[in-house]
């Protein structure tokens, strides 16, 4: 007779995970690479339509396979969500996407490579995909990273998963033509990494401050030597900590303030919209400024975080940022996403940094008063 429920002693089961994979981000010409593929394998692939009306070479190559599909997907941070979500799903299903051996390819930029990748993460359990970002942006933050997601009740990246099956190919030539003002969203977190962890990057930035803004440059030796040490930057975070189970992560400078902020002021009427990057870099210089006021940051290396931040028209004089409660408000929600600890990673010096776990509202809203009197 089967013993109840009741008395069944407990049952402990230990599973050692080994994350050893190698994961290929590689400079590459998607075409060529697409090409490397026979005509039976099916090949599905949405495309940002800005993309896809800028470089007809994709229009020619679809018109040469039968197993080549194009679907030009607009998605942004205003509509990247569940309905998104599952149109993406849907589309996996009409095209008959197996398990393996079929190719997800996303193009575009950071909303479209983190839905794309969220639905390959779930449809049948965890299926491939090929991420190919065609902004700054997405070369150096989004396409990289295993995390995926969309927004959900407000919130940024709330549902998401941890997706390790992908391949990242970065063809620089698909970011011609991208406004300024995309080229400054990537900005804002190439910024972050410098200030955060790297002198010699943030030298090198400023060394090449006048450029920075021309996506042409990013072809060049120097640019994508930026972009490369950005990537490298951003891997060692990942390499120990795929999971995030250490939830004291320096890279998570410029995205305690902001998360919020950003998401408000896509839905407040009486606000400009911030795209992630702008949002992000205000951030950076408002955590350095709460470390430069404790006299942990000094003030002329500050000072020389400020000149750099001013260099880009970041919209540093958006009214949102007047906010305090706004920015305490979203200070809170990234407390309990980091395990009810605050770990604020703040800059020591430009390149090295420390946490600190009593930031109080006064002292951000002290600081926020100060930095915008420094602005204005």
């Amino acid at each position: 007779m089967l013993n109840s429920p009741s008395n069944l002693d407990s049952v402990h089961f230990k599973m050692d995970v080994n994350y050893n994979k190698i994961i290929d981000i590689k400079f590459y010409e998607i075409l060529s690479f697409l090409k490397e593929y026979d005509d039976n394998v099916k090949k599905i692939i949405f495309i940002d339509p800005v993309v896809l009306a800028n470089n007809d070479f994709f229009l020619n190559i679809e018109s040469t396979s039968f197993k080549f599909t194009l679907i030009p997907t607009n998605l942004h941070e205003g509509n990247k969500d569940l309905d998104s979500l599952k149109s993406i799903l849907n589309m996996f299903e009409n095209h008959g996407i197996g398990r393996r051996g079929d190719i997800v390819c996303a193009i575009g930029g950071g909303a479209l490579l983190d839905t794309v990748a969220f639905a390959a993460s779930i449809y049948r359990r965890g299926i491939a995909v090929i991420k190919v970002p065609t902004t700054l942006l997405g070369i150096i933050d989004a396409s990289i990273g295993i995390k995926t997601g969309i927004n959900y009740l407000g919130q940024r990246n709330r549902l998401g998963s941890y997706h390790f099956d992908y391949t990242v190919i970065i063809d620089p030539k698909l970011m011609m033509g991208m406004h300024r003002s995309l080229v400054r969203q990537g900005l804002g977190e190439i910024f972050k990494i410098a200030v955060i962890k790297s002198k010699d990057l943030f030298n090198f930035l400023n060394l090449h401050k006048n450029q920075l803004e021309n996506v042409n440059f990013y072809n060049s030796d120097a640019g994508k030597y930026i972009l490369v040490t950005c990537i490298k930057l951003m891997l060692e975070e990942l390499h120990d900590n795929p999971r995030e189970d250490d939830l004291m992560r320096c890279v998570d400078f410029g995205h305690s303030f902001s998360p919020l902020v950003e998401m408000e002021s896509l839905k407040r009427a009486g606000f400009r919209s911030l795209p992630h990057g702008y949002a992000v870099a205000y951030d950076c210089i408002l955590t350095a400024s709460i470390s430069m006021r404790r006299g942990i940051l000094p003030e002329l290396e500050y000072l020389d975080i400020l000149a750099l931040y001013l260099t880009f028209d970041f919209d540093f004089k958006n009214d949102i940022y007047s906010d305090h409660n706004l920015l305490w408000a979203s200070f809170l929600e990234m407390k309990k996403h980091r395990g009810g600890n605050q770990n604020l990673p703040i800059p020591v010096q430009i390149g090295s940094y420390s946490f600190i776990q009593d930031v109080s509202f006064e002292e951000v809203k002290n600081c926020s008063i100060s930095l915008q009197n420094k602005l204005n």
